[in-house]
Formats: C-alpha cells, sequence, structure tokens
C-alpha cells in the first residue's frame, strides 16, 4: 500500500482520511468566515461605531457578490480542478485577511470584506462536492449531516467568543482569519482530497422508486425557496443585532454570546437531522419550518412595547424571550438548509455546479434581506422596527410561493394516475 493509498484508507466510519481532511480545511475557513462575515458586525459597532443602516448596507452589498462568486465556483473548478481551485482561493483569503490585519479602517476593510465574500462563496460548493463525492444513498446523508455539523459548531462557537475577542484583542478579528486560512491551506496540500477512481460514485444517488423522485424533487422546490429566505433572516439578524437594545442590554462580551443561541440550536437540528432519515420522505416539513421561522424571527427581534406599546425599558422577561425565540428559529433554519443542500446533492449526483446554485441562493437571500431593512432605515432612520417588519414581510412573500407550490404539487399528484390515492406524508 503506498504512503498516499495509506493516508486515504477507510477510517471505520465512512469516512477516509481524505475526507477529514476536506472537514478540516473546512472547519478552518468557516472560523475566520465567521468572524468577517458575521461578527464583524459587532466590531463594526463596538469599534467603527456604525448604525444599523451602514450594517444593513454593507451586508447586502456582500450578498450581491456572495452570488457571483458562487455562480463562478463550477468554472473555477473546471479550469484549475476542485483542489487547485480551493488551494487559489485559500491564497486569496490568507492575502486579503493580511492586508485587514495591517490596515483595519473602514475605507480599507469594506472592499477587502466584498473581494474576501466573493472568494468564500467558491469555496463553499467545491468543498460540498467533495465531501459527498465517491458516495451514494445514507452515506450521502450522513456526509451532508457532518459538513453541517462541522460548519454550524465553528459558527456558534465562533460568535460566541467573538465578543472577548472584540473587546480584548480587536486585531485578532483579521489576525486569526489569516492564520486558520493558511492551516486551511496546508490541510488541502497535504494528500490528495478527491476520492480515488474505482469510488462508488458510478452508483445511483437517487432510488428508483417514483413516488421517492416526486417527494424528493417537491422537497427540493420547497427548500430552493425556503434557502433564501433562511438567509434574508440570518444577515438581516446579523447586521441588526447589534443595535437591538435587548442586545444591548447586555456587556459587550456577552453580547456575542447571547446572539450564537440560535446557531447552537441549528447546530443541534443539524445533528437529530443527520441521525435520522424520516424527514427525508415529508418534504412539507420544510414548509411548517418556514413558517416557524417567521413567527420565531419576530420573537428575537421585536420586544413587547413595539407591538403593543407600554413601557420601552428593557426586562428580565424581554431578554429571556429574546434568548428563547433563538431555539426554534435556529431549528427551522437547520431543517431548511438540511433539505436544500441534501436534496439538491441527491438529485445531482454531488456536483458543484449544485452547490453553486445553493450558495448563489443563500446570496440572494442575503443581499435582498438587507436592502429590505435599509430601504425602511432611509425613511425612518434608526427605526429598527421597521426594519423588521420589512424583513418580514419579505419572508411572507416566500412562503406564499411556498404554499403555492405545495398545493400545485397536491392537485398534480391527486390527477396522476400513478397516484395511490393515500394522503401525502408529512
Amino acid at each position: 500500500m503506498t504512503a498516499s493509498a495509506s493516508l486515504d484508507r477507510d477510517l471505520g466510519v465512512g469516512l477516509s482520511a481524505r475526507v477529514l481532511r476536506v472537514y478540516g480545511a473546512h472547519a478552518l475557513t468557516s472560523v475566520a468566515s465567521n468572524l468577517l462575515m458575521l461578527s464583524f458586525f459587532f466590531y463594526a459597532k463596538q469599534i467603527f461605531h456604525w448604525s444599523a443602516a451602514a450594517c444593513l448596507g454593507l451586508v447586502s452589498a456582500e450578498g450581491a457578490v456572495y452570488i457571483v462568486g458562487a455562480l463562478a465556483a463550477n468554472s473555477i473548478a473546471a479550469r484549475f480542478g476542485r483542489r487547485g481551485g480551493l488551494l487559489l482561493l485559500q491564497t486569496i483569503l490568507v492575502v486579503l485577511c493580511g492586508l485587514a490585519w495591517i490596515y483595519p479602517k473602514p475605507m480599507a476593510v469594506v472592499p477587502i470584506l466584498l473581494v474576501y465574500t466573493t472568494a468564500c462563496a467558491a469555496v463553499w460548493p467545491a468543498v460540498e462536492s467533495l465531501v459527498v463525492a465517491g458516495t451514494s444513498g445514507d452515506m450521502l446523508s450522513r456526509r451532508v449531516g457532518l459538513y453541517n455539523l462541522s460548519w454550524s459548531a465553528v459558527g456558534a462557537a465562533t460568535l460566541a467568543v467573538s465578543g472577548i475577542i472584540i473587546s480584548r484583542y480587536p486585531a485578532g478579528m483579521f489576525l486569526i482569519p489569516l492564520a486558520v486560512h493558511i492551516g486551511a491551506a496546508v490541510l488541502l496540500l497535504i494528500g490528495s482530497v478527491e476520492p480515488p477512481a474505482d469510488s462508488s460514485q458510478a452508483k445511483p444517488m437517487v432510488s428508483a422508486e417514483p413516488e421517492l423522485l416526486v417527494q424528493r424533487t417537491l422537497a427540493l422546490h420547497l427548500s430552493r425557496i425556503g434557502l433564501p429566505s433562511t438567509y434574508i433572516v440570518v444577515y438581516s439578524l446579523a447586521a441588526l443585532m447589534p443595535s437591538l437594545r435587548v442586545i444591548q442590554s447586555f456587556a459587550p462580551a456577552w453580547q456575542t454570546v447571547v446572539a450564537s443561541v440560535w446557531m447552537a440550536s441549528r447546530f443541534v437540528t443539524f445533528a437529530f437531522l443527520g441521525a435520522t432519515t424520516g424527514w427525508h420522505s415529508r418534504p412539507r416539513l420544510l414548509l411548517v419550518a418556514a413558517f416557524v421561522m417567521l413567527a420565531a424571527f419576530l420573537g428575537v427581534t421585536l420586544r413587547p412595547d413595539e407591538v403593543f406599546g407600554g413601557s420601552p425599558g428593557i426586562t428580565p422577561t424581554d431578554q429571556i424571550l429574546m434568548i428563547l425565540s433563538q431555539i426554534p428559529l435556529g431549528a427551522a433554519m437547520g431543517l431548511i438548509y438540511s433539505g436544500s443542500l441534501y436534496f439538491g446533492m441527491v438529485l445531482s449526483e454531488g456536483s458543484t455546479e449544485h452547490g453553486g446554485y445553493h450558495e448563489a441562493l443563500i446570496g440572494v437571500g442575503q443581499s435582498l434581506g438587507p436592502a429590505a431593512a435599509l430601504a425602511t432605515q432611509t425613511v425612518w432612520p434608526g427605526d429598527n422596527a421597521a426594519s423588521v417588519w420589512a424583513v418580514a414581510g419579505l419572508v411572507g412573500v416566500t412562503l406564499v410561493a411556498a404554499v403555492a407550490v405545495s398545493l400545485r404539487h397536491r392537485g398534480a399528484r391527486r390527477e396522476s394516475p400513478a397516484h395511490s390515492g393515500h394522503a401525502d406524508r408529512y
């Protein structure tokens, strides 16, 4: 057995050293991207003294360039290979983090972050494709589940500790990403990340059963509608959270801890979904999740006095309500994200191209949600509640579209001669 083959041998849990290197590089990149694309807005609030409008403007622009990077991923992989493309992108990310560390001023950091976001968006599709390459069936579900666990765990932990970094060592917001991107590049260099030529990739990932194929197709449609709305919420929340009165009632170092509860909830949801398969045949759970997400988002961002009137002061009850609302928010987001990635990968045979579409939908949500919130800030400056309602309205539009798709699917199935007459499973 050659040294390379020894490195890539199966480790007994359906994972080879090759796949573990991909997971490792992905986790390190996630540390950096979470610091610079989510935690950064707490940095901007405390160090740059940005308003909610300034944060919304940046995150909306990042969403636009994220789409460009995601859609470019397949071309980069075709030109340089998945490994070569990832190494090129990691090099670019290292340079960008170095520049931000050397000159951490808004006039430099803003364009750097826009280029950084573009490059990061091109990284994820290649990683997603490598994770599922050479597998099929239940193993694909396990790989996707572990992929989701890795980045969600890292994201929750990174956001939670970023308040300490911002308070005690602000330069670490750029120096830590620089270091971890170097680490990710090293992992990609030390061994192959492509599956062996005789892998099971040739085996079909999709069951031949027509009923299951129909269910998966409906699930893909629902998740592709729900995924942008999920990131409408994620990035609107990222930009608005540092300015929410209830968050500001906590000490700076604790603000990011409190703000990371939804990410911890999403991680738990990913763990549950990765260990089960029942949701694979219940596509309308994605529709239920979208309604839960909207209600929970309003619970996180609006205080009772902003809805019903009353004393504008922040009480312990307000703090508890905001924290508890993050639990169903994270769970709903986890289900929608898992559905989009799993059903897309299983129907596209794990292609980098689909990974690009998946990430581009994230960029659509990232751009539209904050843009809608920013529009209200131009009319009612500083009114975060108005921004929240604008975001909620946008999510409501996607819910109407999802309901329409679900009803259309139900009608088509009832008219089909192959339909057995039993009710759809929820």
